[in-house]
């Protein structure tokens, strides 16, 4: 084992975790004397150190979560209050903005009416055929973007002050129109590729049903 050691100096650093079951030496001075027990307690220190600096990030990422799922939440629940297809539209472009931190909301669907006459309704985007598969990415149900210049099909006069998006592909029905939920905001780190897709996803599912049932449409 000591003839190990002297081949691979490096061993204990690549494994520190042996320090914890190692009997340190006893104290000893010299010029020539390893002291052991001092490098075992400094390399027991940083390790507590880590764990600890990792414990902060895991709590602060489960603090981010749970607020993150409260607003999400919250603005399900005020969907749910909807009483009109445009009683919907007013939610997502008022209410829901302040709710889920972002300074634009857009519901889009493909349709085949001209240029002209999109965006009767506020909140609402018509779009091409196939533009969401172009926009999102096909096969694909979620994509955020940070550091993104706006999209004018989705936000409008918004666009340019839009540094970040999350595009979540919506289902409202088998016969109706493929759709997009467009979430915008100014802060280019409000969204990003690393973020989880779950609450996206819970959202969209809700903002589909709501659609279909003030749309009166039959389920996916």
């Amino acid at each position: 084992m000591v003839a190990y050691l002297r081949a691979h100096p490096a061993f204990l650093d690549e494994n520190p975790d042996l320090l914890l079951h190692l009997l340190p030496p006893a104290h000893q001075h010299g010029d020539s004397i390893v002291d052991m027990q001092r490098f075992m307690i400094e390399r027991l220190q940083t390790e507590i150190a880590r764990l600890r600096l990792r414990q902060h990030e895991l709590l602060d990422a489960s603090r981010t979560n749970l607020s993150s799922q409260e607003r999400v939440h919250g603005a399900v629940l005020k969907l749910l209050e909807a009483r009109t297809f445009e009683h919907l539209l007013e939610t997502l472009t008022d209410e829901l903005t302040g709710l889920l931190d972002v300074d634009v909301i857009t519901l889009c669907f493909e349709s085949t009416e001209t240029v002209g006459r999109r965006r009767k309704l506020r909140g609402l985007v018509l779009l091409a055929p196939g533009e969401i598969d172009a926009l999102i990415g096909a096969g694909r149900d979620v994509l955020l973007r940070d550091q993104s210049k706006g999209d004018r099909r989705l936000f409008n006069t918004m666009a340019d002050k839009i540094t970040s998006d999350a595009l979540v592909r919506l289902t409202v029905s088998r016969a109706g129109p493929p759709g997009l939920l467009a979430l915008g905001s100014q802060t280019s780190a409000r969204f990003h590729p690393g973020q989880g897709t779950e609450l996206l996803m819970f959202l969209g599912g809700a903002v589909a049903r709501c659609a279909r049932t003030w749309l009166d449409l039959p389920p996916t």
